[in-house]
């Protein structure tokens, strides 16, 4: 609860200073720039990216065959509770959904989406760090510290994806060992939160285990962040804003690493605006003209999830409706 209420005070502080830099005219103004067909296209290629990512999850589920569309479904209605709850709470929603549409353990499923993630931010910040060196000359004085922060977190991104099964099994001794020296092993909760931390440290070893899998679900991570890159320009190309392919991807980047942290607020906003309106001013966008095109963007963002999130809650209710449709026949027959 106090994590909640930092991320909406920072989120809130964060807007606060944003709108003080800017006019209602000028963020009115960038909506009105913005091409429809940029948005359309967006859309598009943003449904292939988390179509992208539900075949990546699928991968990650071994247990189970999810039918394509239902998984497609899930990550849908994922998205958008992520990025609408404070502090991307909502990113475990995938385990729940997986669970509940999917049959698949929870164990097993919060395994695949720490294995996801832990691959996005190997590739975000790698990209990152790239796009940071790319763009340094244009950049103001002092930039080399940031360079050298981006570079200590694509390192740490890096260690934690190719160690992610000995941090994981350190996870489960620490977890093991405080059970054994303090009371907490007497309690039951306490002794099934153990057996599931091993039961998602075995999964994790299970899919490190497949090369083969391992380079499927790489190449699906790098698929799905140059479609990301591609959506970003199209809205930028799409404001109008004059930037090259090497600034675009610097801008995305600094983007996507602000919507993926857990710190944002209600919805991201303050964060997501923050995060496309610093790296366009910091390429001589002028500011005004920058913070509308956060606000716009992030809007758009919004627009594609609540698009995309309410098909796929759709979808998964009329499954569930299906199955439960059909169960109740089948009942009937073995009473009698």
């Amino acid at each position: 609860m106090r994590r909640m209420w930092i991320t909406l005070v920072l989120s809130v502080a964060i807007l606060g200073i944003l709108l003080s830099q800017t006019n209602l005219h000028a963020i009115v103004a960038s909506f009105g720039r913005l091409s429809p067909w940029a948005a359309v296209a967006g859309l598009l290629v943003w449904a292939f990216i988390n179509w992208l990512r539900a075949r990546r999850f699928s991968i990650l589920v071994h247990s189970r065959d999810v039918p394509p569309a239902r998984m497609f479904s899930i990550v849908n209605v994922q998205n958008l509770l992520a990025t609408i709850t404070p502090g991307r709470a909502g990113e475990l929603s995938y385990v729940l959904l997986l669970r509940q549409d999917g049959l698949v353990p929870g164990a097993e499923g919060l395994a695949g989406l720490v294995v996801a993630r832990a691959m996005d931010f190997v590739v975000s910040f790698g990209v990152a760090l790239g796009a940071l060196l790319g763009v340094r000359g244009v950049l103001p004085p002092g930039s080399d510290r940031v360079v050298f922060t981006a570079a200590m977190l694509f390192a740490a991104a890096l260690l934690l994806a190719l160690q992610i099964t000995r941090v994981s099994e350190a996870g489960v001794r620490v977890i093991d060992a405080a059970l054994r020296w303090t009371r907490l092993g007497r309690w039951d909760t306490a002794r099934r939160a153990a057996a599931r931390a091993a039961d998602v440290h075995a999964h994790i070893v299970r899919v490190q285990a497949s090369e083969r899998g391992l380079r499927r679900l790489w190449a699906l991570t790098g698929a799905i962040w140059v479609a990301s890159y591609g959506v970003s320009w199209i809205w930028l190309a799409g404001l109008g804003l004059p930037l090259t392919l090497g600034k675009v991807i610097f801008v995305a980047a600094v983007a996507g690493l602000a919507t993926s942290l857990p710190v944002q607020g209600l919805a991201g906003l303050g964060t997501t605006e923050a995060g496309w309106a610093i790296p366009l001013v910091l390429l001589g966008i002028p500011k005004e003209e920058a913070i509308g095109a956060g606000f716009c963007l992030h809007a758009l963002a919004i627009l594609y999830l609540a698009l995309l999130g309410a098909g796929g809650a759709l979808h998964l209710a009329l499954a569930r409706r299906g199955h439960a449709a059909g169960a109740a026949p089948a009942a009937r027959k073995e009473m009698k």
